[in-house]
């Protein structure tokens, strides 16, 4: 059971906080609040999800007692770099403040650690508000996770209410920090430069190499045709490449 006191203490401002032994699902929640007039910046919490969700519709495994579910309800960002960018960036730097270790990112919102994916993130736009949710992984469950084979943890001996005080306070404080230093830090995270990866573009199959990310997050990429940007959708890379990334 997560504990709400710990939770004020790691996040160290002021912060309307909600945090649930078990929900459905965290971002659902907070829409469903917004919707309803709640529009207030806030934090919900819970030790489990029952229908834990991910991009594209994908669920996202959330058992008790193992891992974060945590959304943050948050004003629009001002400029142009997406909430996704500036939530891996804070993510990166709470887990290293609080475990020593360091993630990286696969664009746009998936940090790995030692070739595994650990964390997730989904924002979605709501009542002129976002709603960002971020699963991460802290320990193994029992029966690990054997529908995604690329799921790992921190396995790190920390509490998880640190975890998620230190996320929620370097999330609030990314929002006005300049895009240019958040960015730094997202490329000196990123695994994919330089690498090959496919993508889908209107229904086709697509390969194309890394080159970084531009001034707004996009992932460029040199093709057959030339230089791309890619804003939306999804870039693989073979299993057999992901171990081998960090």
């Amino acid at each position: 059971m997560l504990k709400e006191e710990k939770i004020r203490r790691a996040l160290g401002v002021d912060l309307p906080l909600t945090c649930l032994d078990v929900c459905d699902s965290t971002n659902l929640r907070l829409k469903e609040m917004c919707r309803s007039g709640d529009n207030s910046v806030q934090l919900l919490c819970a030790g489990s999800q029952t229908n834990g969700r991910g991009r594209l519709g994908r669920s996202f495994l959330s058992p008790e007692g193992t891992g974060i579910y945590m959304s943050l309800l948050l004003p629009l960002p001002k400029d142009d770099l997406p909430l996704t960018i500036r939530a891996a960036a804070a993510v990166c730097r709470a887990v290293e403040e609080v475990t020593g270790q360091t993630l990286h990112i696969k664009w746009v919102n998936d940090l790995f650690l030692r070739g595994k994916k650990v964390c997730g993130i989904l924002a979605e736009a709501v009542e002129n508000m976002a709603v960002l949710g971020i699963g991460l992984n802290v320990k193994m469950p029992e029966e690990g996770f054997p529908q995604v084979p690329i799921a790992g943890a921190l396995e790190a001996e920390c509490e998880r209410e640190m975890l998620i005080g230190r996320i929620a306070f370097h999330v609030l404080e990314s929002l006005a920090e300049n895009k240019d230093s958040i960015l730094a830090l997202y490329r000196e995270r990123m695994l994919l430069t330089g690498k090959e990866i496919s993508f889908n573009q209107s229904g086709q199959e697509r390969s194309a190499r890394v080159l970084g990310v531009d001034e707004q997050g996009g992932l460029m990429v040199q093709t057959k045709t030339g230089t791309e940007i890619l804003r939306t959708g999804e870039v693989s890379i073979g299993s057999n490449q992901l171990a081998a990334l960090e």
